[in-house]
Order: C-alpha cells, then sequence, then structure tokens
C-alpha cells in the first residue's frame, strides 16, 4: 500500500509527536506509511487544528534542540577534534531553533529611533533640506 494522502489524524499526531523528539520533516516523510512532504504542506494548509499542532511541535522541537546543544557542548572535551564537532553541532541546533522558533531563539534586533518633533515652518523645512543637501533642489519640487 502507498503513503496516505487523505488526512489522518492519527498520522498527524505521530508527525508532530516524531518532531518533538527532534526528527526532521523530511526525515519523517521518508518513513514507511507516511505520507510525502508536499502531502503535509497540503494538509498544514488545508487542517487547522494540524496546522496548530504542527507549530505547537515545532516550538517543542526547539526546545529539545536547544537541550541537545547545551548538553553536546558540556559533554565536549578539550580535544581539537571532539571540540569541533561539539561546536558545529551545538551551531547547527541553534541556528536550526531559531528557524523554528524565531521568537524565542532568533538573533535579536535592536533599532534604535531617535526621533525630533518640531514645529517648523514649510519654508524652514524647504531652508533646511537646501542645506542639508548642500543646496542642490530635491527631486520633484521646484525652486
Amino acid at each position: 500500500r502507498g503513503r496516505p494522502s487523505d488526512y489522518l489524524p492519527e498520522v498527524a499526531d505521530d508527525i508532530c509527536s516524531l518532531l518533538m523528539t527532534g526528527e526532521s520533516l523530511r526525515s519523517i516523510c521518508k518513513r514507511t506509511g507516511m505520507p510525502s512532504l508536499s502531502t503535509v504542506t497540503l494538509w498544514l494548509t488545508k487542517h487547522e487544528v494540524f496546522s496548530v499542532q504542527y507549530a505547537r511541535a515545532r516550538e517543542i522541537q526547539a526546545e529539545v534542540l536547544a537541550e541537545d546543544a547545551m548538553n553536546i557542548a558540556d559533554a565536549a572535551v578539550e580535544e581539537g577534534a571532539a571540540v569541533a564537532k561539539a561546536r558545529l553541532q551545538v551551531d547547527a541546533r541553534k541556528w536550526y531553533a531559531g528557524k523554528v522558533a524565531p521568537k524565542k531563539y532568533g538573533d535579536r534586533v535592536q533599532h534604535d529611533q531617535n526621533i525630533t518633533i518640531t514645529d517648523l515652518t514649510d519654508d524652514e523645512i524647504d531652508r533646511r533640506l537646501k542645506e542639508l543637501t548642500n543646496g542642490q533642489p530635491q527631486s520633484g519640487t521646484e525652486d
């Protein structure tokens, strides 16, 4: 019998359970009896319950991978190849966790804005713009 293409809640549960252990969706879909990757992505768009369940499974997967990264780093011994391998494993898990749970594990980007509001007349704004552009007229404006 081929892979299921009709949505089956039991199969969806199995997919999410395996995701939570850290297994990739691609490897899950290669297992015997599992739907193809394209079928799973179709299910995600058509079945709200599965979409929510899947999102939660991905969040848990990120937690598992973050814990794996800490355990690998803690277990690394101070020997060149072992440390390099551990660093690669940790970096890969950090990167992946940042992709599947960016709000929690993604790089934080901070934007600082310094906005000063002043009461300038139109003439004062035009004069200031000319000063900032070295007297060159702005495109789309008349001098």
